[in-house]
């Protein structure tokens, strides 16, 4: 099953509160064709890591979007983040055309 290694980058600032969350994760590429095709439905759509380390959540239905990050460092210590945002029709759309631009080789 081929794969890809993304590099993500998660920054958030509202109400005082910042976070900046770079990681790097491996995805399967039947998982990102997956992810584009059910946000072009208007699906559930979950784009997740092959480690469990990073899973992201559209469901435009509901009109949200939920992401979780995982770190571990060398002594298994483990980092979490996660938010929870309200999103619309726009939001999807510059998602999913950030996965579409994305130069896919498989």
């Amino acid at each position: 099953m081929p794969s890809l290694k993304l590099c993500i980058s998660i920054d958030i600032e509202k109400s005082g509160f910042e976070l900046k969350n770079v990681s790097e994760a491996w995805f399967e590429c039947n998982v990102f064709d997956s992810f584009i095709k059910d946000l072009q439905l208007s699906k559930f759509a979950v784009f997740k890591d092959m480690n469990d380390n990073f899973k992201l959540e559209i469901d435009i239905k509901k009109n949200k979007m939920c992401w979780i990050s995982l770190k571990k460092d060398i002594n298994e210590n483990i980092s979490k983040s996660e938010g929870y945002e309200r999103i619309d029709l726009d939001d999807r759309d510059n998602i999913l055309n950030a996965f579409i631009a994305y130069p896919k080789w498989w």
